[in-house]
């Protein structure tokens, strides 16, 4: 039963990484392995790279060693997890492209409301709830609504139109960059992409925050793009190996920060979770580029109709679906259905 739960619990935080303003870092709090699984990617290290290797010595003691380090780093949970993210990912990317697209919607609703009643897991694991955290929670919120409000829609608008002048340009002279100028691979402009891959990972395992968005921030999210219309395998290198180096660096700091001051970062977590409701708020206006439409900033729903009923009760069932897990993470949740396996079997 341990095995398809957490088979389960990867797949749900692929899915979550397909949608974009939803991180999948939501929804392993939701899932209650955000701890486990920070503390599993710290566990990584050197060591861990020097006992593979060591299985070339062809050597018994090479093997046994190998199995204590993935004991140590967890590596059957971070495996399983693993899979079924990607798993999700592969077999449902069409899908939620299509949902985006045609039920755009309803589609965030529902995660609308998944999200918004998640905020009950880290509320919970605050041992301690004082007025300091709190606050620290209110500053967390409003920092992603501000950095979301900064991508406003005149400027995701522009962005957008040059993603498809990009995208146009190279459906018309494959391997010509844009404006014909040779890519950068100075130096400076390297270290700077691969500063901007260890950051942008850090979404991955933080609730609230979008990768994607982090890179628009610092200015590089076209530069990768182009890379990988390009084929620039020198600057997708770097990207990739700034995101290595990323993950492990930051899931020590947030480890680290867990032990110390557990209360106040999950505080902070806490308000992510919250601040990242303003960016998957469903009902958005809207601008054509292209043959694409483009969701731009926050509105109020119009009049009432069958999209904005069909919306609200697709967060109504995002909810439910958070409640579900939450009632099947509390001690004894699961044993149900494992108790049920073992009768059927």
């Amino acid at each position: 039963m341990y095995f398809i739960t957490t088979l389960f619990k990867g797949m749900v935080i692929g899915v979550a990484n397909i949608i974009p303003g939803v991180s999948g870092g939501t929804l392993a709090l939701v899932l209650g392995i955000y701890e486990r699984l920070i503390s599993a990617i710290h566990n990584i290290s050197f060591q861990t790279l020097a006992r593979g290797l060591g299985l070339l010595r062809f050597q018994a003691e090479s093997w046994r060693r190998l199995q204590e380090e993935l004991r140590r780093i967890d590596a059957g949970f971070l495996t399983l997890i693993g899979l079924g993210a990607v798993a999700a990912i592969v077999a449902l990317a069409n899908v939620m492209t299509y949902l985006l697209e045609r039920q755009h919607d309803p589609t965030y609703g529902f995660f609308f409301g998944l999200v918004a009643i998640s905020a009950w897991v880290p509320w919970q694991l605050i041992r301690r709830k004082t007025w300091p955290k709190v606050l620290i929670g209110l500053l967390a919120a409003g920092l992603v609504v501000w950095l979301a409000a900064g991508l406003g829609g005149e400027r995701q608008l522009e962005q957008e139109q040059t993603k498809y002048e990009l995208k146009m340009e190279s459906a018309a002279a494959p391997g010509a960059g844009r404006t014909g100028r040779a890519p950068n691979h100075g130096p400076a402009h390297l270290l700077g992409v691969f500063i901007a891959g260890g950051v942008a990972i850090s979404a991955m395992i933080l609730p609230g925050v979008s990768g994607s968005f982090l890179l628009l921030l610092l200015g590089v999210y076209f530069e990768i793009l182009k890379a990988i219309v390009l084929r620039d395998m020198l600057v997708l290198g770097v990207f990739v190996a700034g995101c290595g180096v990323g993950i492990l660096l930051f899931s020590r700091l947030l480890n680290w920060l867990l032990r110390k001051w557990h209360d106040e970062t999950m505080s902070f977590l806490l308000g992510l979770v919250l601040g990242s409701l303003w960016a998957i708020w469903p009902f958005k206006t809207t601008a054509r580029v292209g043959a694409e439409i483009i969701y731009l900033s926050n509105r109020a729903p119009g009049a009432w109709g069958a999209n904005e009923f069909l919306t609200l009760a697709a967060a109504v069932a995002g909810g439910l679906v958070v409640a579900g897990f939450i009632w099947l993470e509390r001690p004894g949740g699961w044993s149900v259905f494992s108790k049920r396996w073992r009768r059927k079997t």
